[in-house]
């Protein structure tokens, strides 16, 4: 079936310049994106630690269990992960975790073997790395490790990489002389490749020994440094185009704990001397991908850099730590540090330390972010105290706010430059608010997407979820007079550890593959132009539908009453107390969700007492949890302030103007909803306050900008439908011209298909030229196209 759409586009006039910095990356230590991923390291739980539990924590059952009370994954099953010990079936050896002589203070624990008996063969101790370590003929590894021995101990030690059978790809040997630690280094060149080899550290005679923080890193990493980045990895984000890095996260940032905040100091320096920690992702991170290291990927890649520091708060859905106001001056001395370390002369103190760590010259520090996710009063109040210390000492530095749940630009009053918002939800939401941002206040500060993807059912990526964030981009791409960066989320992740789905960059030991999305934000970022220009799109559209049932917080219950729920006339349900026991009521995490999510055109009406938390009714509420929860949810505050939003997932969308109404904290004030088949209208006390209509899903989405270094028309055509679409290109302001040039098409003959590591080009972008007499171009259904039209000279 075919549907037609019309792009009328008007070349002379320019709207304004493309923002150089839209597109970005944004990495995270998650999915093992840094310690067996991007950061070269081959050799997993290096420094025995993995299992130590973090402070103020304790494990049961393989669950770890928080101070503020969240619960997640630790198996502590296997008390030394990646390690295990080879032996004769008769000989008398044993390794153990020991804590008696440390390394020093940043490295508590050691691997102590002991060899009681051995007649023949070998004691091997054998680490697996993340999931095998991949090896290659030809190619040189860096081998290093502490060790100590006791008295008893005489014989060298063997250093193999092997196969899983014990056939070796590579051999050296280090003789330890002393039972104070020494760091012992070899260089092994393998014979052969091996996806799963393991490392094997062998002794042929009894007695005891103990290994450190035993290294192995490739020969061949990235500009060849030597605590370097996996190349091929570091290859896929070059050609991203991207303009700058955020790092280095995320939720990573915030930890659970004020102990697994993410503390720069711990992370540089020789890895000797760094401090692991446990993270909210489920495994620990060695840090080995330190501060030092991100600004140094930054510079070689030529980006703008961003660093996100904690401001004194932990994750607040974890739940949150705070750090106190009377303590805040360490974190906040911890960021001017930082950015003395990136930015300062060899001359100041911490640009003397970047300076021993190889670093001479400034990195040049653009951007830092207050926080990540963080919102509400709290994060308010400590946002203003970074703000005004980063401003006095570096007034050049441009700082960010992290807005999350305060989307619509609402900053409270206070000096804010550049706002991050984060969405995650589902295809609908993007391609239903891909013009989210042309009703922003052009007044207000500028706008980051730092992190967005379609999460909904799009576990590895497929190319309905590419299509649906690309509808969403060229939305940003036409407001790019407020939008000035961008960064999709997560980067990376380990096909054996996706904690969060889908990422732009799925990859194993030896192997990587983009997702649909990796190739839509290529194929948005290569082709950029240098104006946007006016352009129109007419198209039909599908229906979104109102429906859905009611819901209010737990806590919020007994400052609710008489709800009252209608249809024509007919009531649906009535409830003068609000509880769990109701048959058309049901508690789900601290929300109690009321009558059917099915409902459609009713009235809703509600006493509640604001109080000092105010009220939040959901209304249209399809009672789904987590990443497909859809919703709308009328906020009042209890100083009056209102708002009326929507969630889908873990986005927020602003649906209707704030406003400030008159009430009284001491009186029940009365809400009523009408929801209409399209249409949502919200009163206080007889009195309107909001008013939302739902407009159709366009088919088509499009925006426009001119080359004129090429003198090309680019254009960006997305069509997540199921429609072919005969698109009539309009082209006015450039004469008389064919519409003729090259297509970049992204399709293929299933929404759903992704790629793999076994299939990794399944869904990639073709290159052909093209040319249309008739000015029609037919858009592919779920296509995503950019025509880049040569204009006349």
């Amino acid at each position: 079936m075919r549907k037609s759409a019309k792009v009328s586009i008007h070349a002379d006039r320019i709207r304004f310049p493309v923002n150089p910095s839209l597109y970005g990356l944004f990495f995270e230590e998650i999915n093992h994106a840094g310690d067996g991923g991007l950061y070269a390291e081959l050799i997993r739980n290096r420094s025995f630690e993995d299992t130590v539990v973090p402070d103020r924590c304790h494990v049961k059952e393989c669950s770890l269990h928080t101070p503020a009370g969240w619960v997640s994954p630790f198996d502590d099953t296997d008390p030394i992960p990646g390690w295990f010990l080879q032996k004769p079936d008769d000989c008398l050896a044993e390794m153990m975790l020991d804590d008696s002589c440390p390394l020093n203070d940043k490295n508590p624990l050691s691997l102590k073997v002991e060899i009681g008996y051995l007649a023949e063969g070998r004691v091997s101790v054998c680490n697996t790395g993340f999931w095998g370590i991949p090896v290659r003929s030809g190619e040189k590894y860096h081998l290093s490790f502490y060790a100590r021995k006791a008295a008893d101990f005489q014989g060298p030690l063997e250093i193999s990489l092997e196969n899983a059978s014990g056939s070796p790809h590579a051999l050296g040997s280090a003789t330890l002389t002393s039972s104070e630690w020494q760091k012992y280094e070899l260089t092994l060149e393998c014979g052969r490749d091996d996806p799963e080899a393991i490392l094997a550290i062998s002794a042929r005679s009894s007695g005891t020994f103990w290994l450190e923080l035993v290294s192995l890193i490739p020969e061949n990493t990235f500009l060849h440094r030597k605590n370097g980045l996996r190349p091929d990895l570091v290859g896929m984000l070059q050609d991203l185009k991207p303009a700058f890095l955020r790092f280095p996260g995320g939720c990573f940032v915030e930890g659970f704990s004020v102990e697994t905040a993410y503390r720069w100091k711990k992370t540089i320096g020789d890895i000797a001397e760094r401090s692991s920690h446990w993270t909210l992702w489920h495994y620990r991170t060695t840090n080995g991908l330190g501060y030092h290291e991100y600004l140094q990927m930054a510079e070689d890649l030529g980006l703008d850099m961003m660093f996100v520091v904690n401001c004194g708060m932990t994750c607040q859905g974890r739940p949150g730590e705070l750090v106190p106001m009377d303590e805040l001056g360490e974190w906040v001395q911890d960021l001017l540090d930082a950015i003395e370390y990136a930015n300062g002369p060899v001359t100041s103190y911490w640009g003397s330390i970047r300076a021993k760590n190889g670093h001479p010259e400034p990195f040049g520090l653009k951007y830092v972010e207050i926080g990540n996710e963080n919102f509400g009063p709290e994060y308010n109040t400590r946002y203003r105290v970074f703000y005004d210390a980063v401003k006095e000492q570096y007034p050049e530095m441009i700082v960010i706010w992290n807005t999350h749940w305060e989307v619509g630009t609402e900053t409270k009053g206070l000096p804010v430059e550049i706002v991050d918002e984060h969405f995650y939800a589902d295809n609908d939401f993007y391609q239903q608010y891909h013009d989210m941002y042309d009703h922003y206040d052009r007044n207000g500060p500028r706008i980051y997407v730092g992190e967005y993807a379609m999460i909904a059912d799009n576990k590895c990526g497929t190319l309905l979820g590419a299509l649906s964030e690309a509808a969403f981009m060229t939305g940003m791409e036409r407001n790019q007079d407020i939008v000035v960066m961008s960064s999709y989320a997560p980067l990376l992740a380990n096909i054996h550890h996706a904690v969060w789905n889908p990422s732009l960059i799925y990859f194993d030991g030896t192997r990587a593959c983009g997702t649909p999305s990796y190739y839509v934000q290529k194929m948005f970022a290569e082709n950029r132009g240098e104006f946007v220009v006016e352009s129109l799109v007419e198209t039909e559209g599908r229906k979104d539908e109102l429906y859905g049932g009611l819901g209010i917080g737990i806590p919020d219950l007994d400052r609710v009453q008489d709800l009252v729920v209608s249809r024509d006339g007919e009531t649906l349900l009535r409830l003068y107390r609000l509880s769990g026991s109701s048959s058309l009521c049901r508690e789900f995490h601290n929300t109690l969700w009321i009558g059917d999510s099915t409902w459609r055109q009713y009235e809703a009406s509600v006493k509640a007492a604001l109080g000092e938390e105010g009220i939040r009714l959901r209304l249209l509420d399809r009672h789904q949890p987590w990443e497909r929860q859809n919703y709308f949810l009328w906020e009042l505050d209890p100083d009056g302030e209102s708002r009326f939003v929507r969630i889908v997932g873990w986005s927020r969308v602003k649906l209707a103007p704030n406003r400030k109404v008159a009430v009284n904290q001491t009186e029940w004030q009365h809400m009523h909803v009408v929801i209409g088949e399209d249409t949502v209208q919200c009163f206080l006390n007889g009195m309107p306050v909001h008013e939302y209509r739902l407009t159709p899903i366009p088919y088509l989405f499009s925006v426009s900008t001119l080359d004129r270094t090429t003198n090309e028309l680019i254009v960006k055509l997305v069509n997540p439908s199921p429609y072919s679409l005969d698109a009539d290109i309009d082209i006015h302001g450039a004469g008389n011209i064919s519409i003729q040039g090259q297509q970049i098409v992204l399709t293929t003959d299933h929404p759903e298909n992704t790629n793999t590591l076994e299939r990794p080009t399944l869904v990639t972008p073709k290159v052909s030229a093209f040319r249309s007499d008739t000015g029609l171009y037919p858009v592919p259904p779920y296509a995503a196209v950019i025509l880049r039209i040569k204009l006349k000279s």
